[in-house]
């Protein structure tokens, strides 16, 4: 009860605690999945000079070209500006990232106080109080949390989530709606999924006008009304403009959203995108409900098949939250809270939805927007549980006390459930073995666990993992690659050959089976086919270092020592924060033979 009563005096440190409290242990966490091609591997993130670069290149664009259709210039330039005060210490990016998912929740408190105060002045501090900390230990949120690349999450969230509060409260002073609209637009230039906020806005001013600072209920029957309405409209559609400039800056990309190739429903009609999107959806409202189990976005994939919008799957999944969708309209007037949160859930959906082509079918990262809506609706629920349970039994304290005791322990588990999964995520091996556990037999899975096995020394069971990848998908030049690698390390040096040589003919434009080939090469003594090899590799990547110093190497093993300096100096210049580079030039420049030693990270992810 005393600590119920501090949160309830201090619920903005309370929140930030609980926040803080569910993450601290991803602090140490590694890097996993794509958080090393969109920023250890990638050239715009290595120095602040390239500032100009971030603001007109693609989003990832030292990583796959599978991602050149996206724009993310704040994103990009926040992880320059961690590489640029830690360098590669991961800890610091987790330490960005966890501060923003508590700054998030501060602003969901404040979002929640206003919404509820606005309809039921009496629970506006215990609805907020539970919105918020529901908000802050959900296990959904994890991916989005622990993984360096959900920053991307984080950012768009909290751009969307200041727009609207400075929107709601622009009569305060005349800098606040111009203050929303810049917050916006610096959310949409995180992700695209902020430019949900103009229909946020609107569902807001609808279900709840005075938290959106209206006066009266829009409408048209009315003189106030009429007044409500055109202030909604001027508002939503000036955020639609400052959404709408991320449009008119990104570069050219030949086309809406990702690349074609790279489209999850790439060739498929839009019957089938239809039906599996509705199995999809109502998988999400799942998620925020019961959020287990968990996992990454093949787990989704393989359990969501293409389906048309006719089958019995896609018609069940329409009427499930079809359902809840109309529940949310028809509480418009009498339950605006339940309203709002539910349409928020669906506006927030949308941007993620593949109306707009994307390259995933779902992803729990994805809901941490959309969740805003569902903490909304729960928090504010449970504090009219407990009142209501008040009312009913004036005098007896016993079954209010229940209630809130049933909701800690609801609370407590949830966090438990993210401390779980963010422990999953404390490296890739763990990860990966724990969605093998999930899902045996997909390739992308056992790839990636014989990645994390290889960096181990475990060649046995990386060989299994990438048997088994292979067999299920032939053509996945990246599992060819790996093998590759295992059977080099096993000295198997022509089977490696072999592997590379397969990876190559598969994808003819990726560098990563000549860099290893080149590896593989100079191990047998090849050093000057070698060398031809990485010439080839920097033609493909010309701004990687990796393969810039690895050439410098061999070229002074060589003897040619003026190439050698160039290659060096090159690499350097690429990736100024990592020294090795620079230490083997300084070596040469003094006599020192080139190095002969191994490579720490001739695994390709």
């Amino acid at each position: 009860m005393r600590l119920a009563a501090l949160a309830s005096a201090r619920p903005a440190i309370a929140v930030s605690a609980a926040a803080a409290a569910a993450y601290l242990g991803t602090l140490g966490n590694a890097p996993v999945l794509d958080d090393g091609w969109v920023i250890f591997e990638n050239p715009l993130v290595r120095s602040l000079a390239n500032v100009p670069r971030i603001l007109r290149e693609p989003y990832g664009f030292g990583g796959p070209s599978t991602t050149g259709g996206l724009y993310r210039p704040v994103t990009t330039l926040s992880y320059a500006l961690n590489y640029a005060a830690g360098g590669r210490a991961v800890w610091g990016y987790h330490a960005v990232s966890l501060l923003l998912h508590v700054v998030c929740t501060v602003a969901v408190l404040a979002l929640a106080r206003r919404v509820v105060a606005a309809v039921a002045p009496s629970r506006a501090g215990p609805a907020a109080l539970l919105a918020a900390l529901l908000f802050a230990v959900h296990p959904a949120h994890v991916e989005a949390v622990a993984a360096l690349t959900g920053r991307a999450e984080l950012l768009a969230a909290l751009g969307a989530l200041a727009s609207l509060h400075l929107a709601a409260t622009r009569a305060a002073a005349i800098w606040r709606l111009p203050a929303a609209l810049g917050a916006l637009l610096l959310g949409v230039l995180s992700k695209e999924n902020a430019a949900a906020t103009p229909l946020l806005f609107a569902i807001l001013g609808t279900a709840v006008p005075s938290a959106a600072g209206l006066s009266a209920r829009p409408g048209l029957r009315t003189r106030d009304g009429r007044r409500a309405l055109a202030a909604l409209l001027a508002v939503s559609t000036a955020l639609a403009a400052a959404a709408a400039v991320y449009f008119a800056i990104r570069p050219g990309t030949g086309g809406a959203g990702v690349p074609v190739a790279s489209r999850w429903f790439g060739g498929q009609t839009r019957a089938v995108v239809l039906g599996t999107m509705s199995r999809a959806l109502l998988e999400y409202l799942r998620l925020l409900a019961v959020p287990h189990p968990l996992g990454v976005d093949f787990y989704y994939a393989s359990r969501i098949p293409f389906m048309p919008w006719w089958s019995a799957a896609a018609l069940w999944s329409a009427l499930a939250w079809g359902s809840l969708l109309a529940l949310g309209l028809f509480s418009l007037r009498r339950a605006p809270v339940r309203a709002l949160g539910i349409l928020w859930i669906f506006a927030a959906l949308i941007p993620v939805s593949n109306v707009v082509p994307t390259g995933v079918l779902m992803a729990e990262r994805l809901l941490y927007l959309p969740s805003v809506g569902f903490c909304l609706w729960a928090g504010h629920g449970l504090a009219w549980t407990r009142e209501a349970a008040a009312r009913r039994w004036p005098g007896r304290a016993r079954p209010a006390r229940a209630i809130a005791a049933a909701t800690a322990l609801a609370l407590l588990a949830l966090a438990a459930k993210t401390v779980q999964r963010g422990a999953e995520w404390r490296d890739a091996r763990t990860l990966w073995e724990a969605e093998l556990r999930k899902e045996p037999l997909d390739p992308v899975v056992n790839n990636n666990l014989a990645v994390a096995y290889t960096a181990g020394g475990d060649l046995v069971r990386a060989r299994e993992r990438l048997q088994v990848a292979l067999r299920t998908a032939p053509a996945y030049w990246r599992a060819h690659v790996n093998l590759g690698i295992v059977e080099q390390r096993s000295g198997r040096i022509d089977l490696a050959l072999r592997s590379f040589a397969t990876a190559q003919r598969i994808d003819p434009l990726a560098p990563s089976p000549l860099f290893f080939a080149a590896l593989a090469l100079a191990d047998r003594g090849d050093l000057a086919e070698a060398v031809e090899l990485l010439a080839r590799a920097e033609r493909l990547a010309p701004e990687d270092p990796r393969t810039r110093l690895w050439r410098g190497r061999f070229l002074a093993r060589l003897g040619r020592s003026a190439e050698a300096r160039a290659e060096l100096a090159r690499a350097a210049e690429l990736d100024p924060a990592d020294g090795q580079a620079r230490a083997e030039l300084a070596e040469l420049e003094r006599g020192a033979p080139g190095r002969s030693d191994p490579p720490g990270d001739r695994i390709h992810p």
